[in-house]
């Protein structure tokens, strides 16, 4: 008997999207060397899952194995367009996304169970569990008592912008300035380097999904140096569950490349730059 194929954790597939990711906007050629500690570092993840995240795109062909260790780059952007679609199962996306909307609409109540939101969905029990999961991972959802389910609509409701700003505006200066804090050479000179090209873009021009993967890995990685493991708990499940949701695209261009300018001063102020 054939053994049926195990299905990659979900969670290995969204690094494996986020490495392509990097490597496009890094313009990486193939044959260059993966860095299993430098893109660590940049995901804010340890180096098992990103080794776990290699494999899926090996298999796929994207990245090959390097006869040192490790792996190479093998992708070029013919390549990349064919299998970015690969990496997401498009009506659990869906499933997921409309959950989201409804929540924030007041169009459902903070307590569900799967079955009623199949019945609401007109969707299988394994579609609504993976949303369900995937919501809890991002600190949106958890299991209540017997199959109940509490959705948490505070995070996504009307007033959820301002007192999410709130929270950052009184949690990150205290975690830049704890006396643990420890910088990350690697991270921030990647950092760095992806804010330095958003900055030479006009408003013509900007990258928005650049700068919310910068935007994501900077708020993350004050979470990850700050020493406390408390406050790094804390500000990790903060800024998951607010990247988790979708973009704000109502926010101005020129707002944007504002904060890309205030998080490159204050990531050049902890780095000690001049």
């Amino acid at each position: 008997m054939t053994d049926t194929p195990k299905k990659p954790n979900r969670r290995h597939v969204e690094l494996a999207q986020k490495i392509l990711e990097i490597a496009t906007e890094r313009g990486m050629a193939p044959g260059e060397r993966m860095a299993e500690q430098a893109i660590a570092s940049l995901c804010n993840v340890s180096r098992t899952p990103v080794r776990k995240a290699l494999q899926i795109l090996a298999e796929k062909g994207l990245v090959l194995p390097d006869t040192d260790g490790g792996y190479r780059f093998a992708a070029d952007p013919v390549t990349l367009a064919r299998t970015e679609a690969d990496f997401a199962d498009a009506s659990e996306e869906d499933l997921h996304a409309a959950i989201l909307r409804d929540l924030a609409a007041g169009r459902i109540g903070d307590v569900q169970t799967v079955a009623s939101l199949q019945r609401r969905y007109e969707a299988g029990r394994q579609a609504v569990q993976n949303a369900l999961i995937k919501l809890s991972e991002d600190n949106l959802a958890e299991r209540g008592s017997g199959q109940q389910w509490l959705l948490k609509q505070f995070a996504v409701g009307a007033e959820a912008l301002v007192k999410s700003f709130e929270f950052r505006l009184a949690a990150e200066p205290l975690a830049l300035t704890m006396p643990d804090f420890k910088r990350d050479a690697t991270a921030i000179f990647s950092l760095r380097q992806s804010m330095l090209a958003l900055k030479a873009m006009d408003e013509r021009d900007f990258d928005r999904r650049l700068f919310e993967r910068t935007d994501m890995d900077f708020h993350l990685l004050i979470a990850k140096s700050c020493g406390n493991p408390f406050m790094a708990e804390a500000l990790t499940a903060h800024h998951r569950r607010r990247f988790a949701l979708p973009a704000a695209n109502h926010v101005g261009t020129f707002r944007l490349m504002q904060s890309n300018t205030e998080h490159l001063q204050i990531l050049d102020r902890s780095n000690g730059a001049k």
